[in-house]
């Protein structure tokens, strides 16, 4: 394992989106305040102390990915919602755009954590082929991309995530690690890749918690249906942190579901009672139609 990744500063958005494409991941260097990181990554310790504490309540919907690993996904709400921040800098954007399109959307947003004696993970993908069994699958553009942003400064003693570039353009991509790369990660950076190239985390041999927060991003045909639930709130938006989103940029958070409330539960309620008991509902529905009558 050796370092390696191509790095790019935020205004590199072109040479950044080749080398995505060439290699399947790069970095980006000097996207926010550190400052910003550690204010952001307060809020989480406070929000969902399970981050940071094997001890302390976990995500809601929550999945162990290896040995003291877990992904949680995070509701960006209240602590939280300058983290929406984060999903709308400028150079982020600018290399989502070259890399997918106009019309991509994010798909998920959570935390990572790797707990002190994390052991390596086994090398994956984080998505098959579209087409495993054509050829042209390794030729296309990504569907999907991750977008790691790390909460504490990355290296190889707490674990950084290391790469086989290029597996992201063969089809039956190797188990061994020959040849893998990785990059010490500051905050303030972020690293993004490919769904489909070749990855593992390291192992975390430090007294401390190493959490990041990622966020899926992918083009509008595309569903995370491999590490998921069916019904996982993949990415949860309250009004505070929809407020903050810009006037142009609304179609990248389309799938954005809002935090649970009164509104959405009677919704929920609502849909059942349509479904399953459709007599019923039909039945409330003339009943609030009805108009009152004088006593």
């Amino acid at each position: 394992m050796t370092a390696g990744i191509s790095r790019f500063g935020g205004e590199a958005a072109d040479d950044a989106a080749e080398a995505l494409s060439r290699d399947g991941v790069v970095a980006l260097e000097g996207l926010w305040p550190a400052q910003r990181i550690d204010e952001l990554a307060l809020a989480l310790r406070q929000s969902i102390p399970g981050a940071f504490d094997t001890r302390a309540p976990l995500p809601e919907d929550i999945w162990v990915v290896g040995t003291k690993r877990i992904n949680g996904l995070v509701p960006i709400a209240g602590r939280m919602a300058g983290c929406i921040d984060l999903l709308q800098n400028p150079a982020l954007l600018a290399l989502l755009d070259k890399a997918l399109g106009n019309n991509w959307v994010y798909e998920s947003f959570g935390v990572i954590s790797s707990f002190p004696g994390s052991t390596v993970q086994k090398l994956h993908s984080d998505s098959p082929h579209l087409f495993e069994d054509k050829t042209i699958a390794a030729m296309l553009p990504p569907f999907a991309l991750t977008i790691s942003i790390p909460l504490v400064d990355v290296d190889e003693v707490n674990g950084s995530t290391e790469f086989l570039p290029g597996t992201h353009r063969i089809l039956q991509s190797p188990d061994s690690a020959d040849g893998s790369v990785w990059n010490a990660v500051l905050r303030g950076n972020c690293m993004i890749w490919d769904f489909r190239v070749r990855h593992r985390g390291q192992p975390n041999n430090s007294a401390e918690p190493r959490p990041m927060f990622y966020a899926t991003a992918c083009r509008a045909f595309w569903q995370d249906s491999t590490n998921f639930v069916p019904d996982a709130r993949k990415l949860v938006i309250g009004r505070d942190a929809r407020a903050r989103i810009a006037a142009d940029r609304h179609r990248h958070f389309a799938r954005a579901r809002p935090m649970p409330g009164v509104v959405s539960a009677a919704q929920t309620f609502n849909r059942l009672v349509r479904w399953y008991a459709p007599r019923f509902h039909r039945a409330l529905r003339r009943l609030a139609r009805r108009p009152e009558t004088a006593l």
